[in-house]
């Protein structure tokens, strides 16, 4: 019994790292000569995605036309990424007085942004087993 119990275990453990991957983000900037960095969230649900808890956070130089990001052991799933473009390196994004974001920024899937952030349904793409690429052209 312990035996079969322990290949059960092992058997599942294998299962759950095979179901990890590369997820590469590539981030097309629309302003290449300003400099600062991409702050650029993974975010595994709507909650995380709401509130950036239990989002991965990568902070990565903005140099060139595209900056190219990659997160790794990520578990196939549903996901959303969000990013802007920080050129003063103050770590916010800075907004106007109305709350109009006043550097770059993108969500996956290229989604529309209607008076405010996209919902998690119209940013959210699937992960699957093999490595993935996911683009986003900063507005």
């Amino acid at each position: 019994m312990r035996f079969e119990a322990l290949a059960v275990l092992l058997l599942g453990s294998t299962a759950l790292a095979s179901a990890q991957t590369v997820l590469n983000v590539e981030v097309i900037l629309n302003k290449p000569d300003e400099g600062g960095m991409l702050r650029i969230a993974l975010c595994p649900n709507k909650a995380a995605y709401d509130t950036e808890e239990g989002c991965v956070l990568k902070s990565v130089e903005a140099t060139g036309r595209t900056v190219r990001c990659s997160f790794d052991d990520v578990i196939a799933g549903v996901y959303a990424v969000k990013v802007f473009h920080d050129i003063n390196a103050d770590n916010k994004l800075n907004t106007s007085w109305i709350g109009w974001p006043q550097e770059p920024y993108g969500f996956s899937n290229d989604a529309p942004v209607n008076m405010g952030p996209p919902p998690f349904k119209l940013a959210a793409f699937e992960v699957k087993e093999k490595e993935m690429t996911t683009r986003i052209a900063l507005r």
